[in-house]
């Protein structure tokens, strides 16, 4: 994307920034950072700047524009509703033709391009997650032919962290009764991490080779663990399937009586709700749900939630472009958790659990971090 396609796209949005910095109190980097280079406003600014020719990008604007979250809490509290994240992503397509960009974004390109997940491993290994699942045969999982295919996700598949994840969704499903399949080594990255590079064009193979594999299977309902990955599909993949979160098609099985959460798990709990899955895709009530419904369990909302969630600073690359920022944010929300007096905190996002449970570990917080497929499966007993 070059100037001239910035304008035509962004004009007329950037110039309803009005500076007014009602926005500020929302952004997690200007509120760690306290500094105007790291507000929505500034960032806004430098777009516009941009489009008027009447700013050169250097070093300075990458940093700026490389550092949003891409989290989107800056819109749902401003006063001309600016989609400030939708302005910063283009920006970053018109930094990346003009050279100004990290140079990790490119080599993150160069791997998806040659490996087809985020992490440059061996396709083969993206269901050895079925392997934490015991006396399970070898591709138990990957049938030719299902009503609904699980998309597991990079993060999910290949960091040991979260492989949990999938494994527990899978025997959610197993024991609903659900006829599923996974992809295995078939499934591509989504292409959700290029957007966040600047580089959205190089999503069209990811997206077109998914496609074709869901038709294959013929399902008609594809399945996420990963809201990054269901909010890429919503937005930018052309497909009449449907498209759910876990928490959304977990609901259902435990409303129809296809499993039961019967478990009491004693412990004070809330509720982070991750930007893709809530403010970004608009799930936010079948979460809080699942874990009303299980027994024992007292819960409290944290004073930002829904709409207004603070990122957990594991979104928009940040992680990859800047990690000690990414941390910053994290502990930020680890402090928001601890000060309702929560002793467990549920999400529904790998990424956001990968994030503060590293940050709880490095700080040697005492909190634990689960992914609702956890807790539904501890409370299916």
């Amino acid at each position: 994307m070059n100037i001239v396609q910035l304008k035509k796209l962004s004009y007329d949005e950037v110039a309803k920034c009005n500076r007014c910095g009602f926005c500020l109190p929302s952004c997690p980097t200007y509120l760690v950072n306290k500094s105007e280079a790291y507000s929505p406003r500034r960032r806004n600014a430098i777009t516009r700047f941009a489009i008027e020719n009447s700013l050169d990008l250097n070093a300075d604007t990458e940093k700026a524009i490389f550092t949003c979250l891409g989290c989107g809490a800056c819109t749902e509290v401003c006063l001309s509703s600016v989609r400030t994240k939708d302005l910063i992503f283009q920006n970053r397509e018109c930094q990346v033709d003009e050279g100004f960009y990290p140079r990790v974004a490119e080599r993150l390109a160069k791997t998806l391009e040659e490996s087809r997940n985020i992490s440059d491993d061996d396709q083969k290994e993206r269901a050895e997650w079925q392997e934490l699942i015991k006396d399970l045969p070898e591709s138990a999982f990957e049938k030719e032919h299902a009503d609904i295919i699980f998309f597991v996700g990079c993060v999910a598949s290949f960091f040991p962290m979260v492989q949990k994840i999938p494994a527990n969704m899978a025997k959610i499903l197993q024991r609903g009764g659900v006829d599923f399949t996974i992809l295995g080594g078939d499934e591509w990255c989504c292409g959700f991490p290029l957007v966040g590079a600047g580089m959205p064009e190089k999503l069209e193979e990811l997206k077109e080779h998914n496609l074709k594999k869901v038709s294959d299977v013929g399902a008609g309902t594809v399945v996420f663990t990963c809201p990054s990955c269901l909010h890429t599909w919503k937005h930018l993949y052309e497909t009449d399937v449907k498209l759910m979160h876990s928490s959304q098609l977990i609901a259902e099985l435990l409303k129809d009586g296809r499993i039961e959460l019967k478990k009491d798990i004693n412990a004070v709990v809330t509720y982070h709700d991750p930007c893709d899955l809530g403010r970004n895709t608009g799930v936010y009530e079948e979460p809080r749900e699942l874990i009303r419904a299980v027994p024992g369990l007292e819960f409290v909302e944290l004073p930002m939630n829904r709409r207004f969630s603070i990122c957990c600073g594991g979104g928009g690359n940040v992680e990859m472009t800047d990690p000690e920022l990414s941390a910053q944010i994290a502990q930020m929300k680890l402090d928001s958790i601890r000060d309702v007096g929560a002793e467990m905190v549920i999400t529904g996002c790998q990424q956001c659990v990968r994030t503060m449970t590293t940050r709880a570990r490095r700080q040697k917080i005492d909190l634990e971090v689960k992914d609702l497929t956890e807790l539904v499966v501890e409370a299916m007993g």
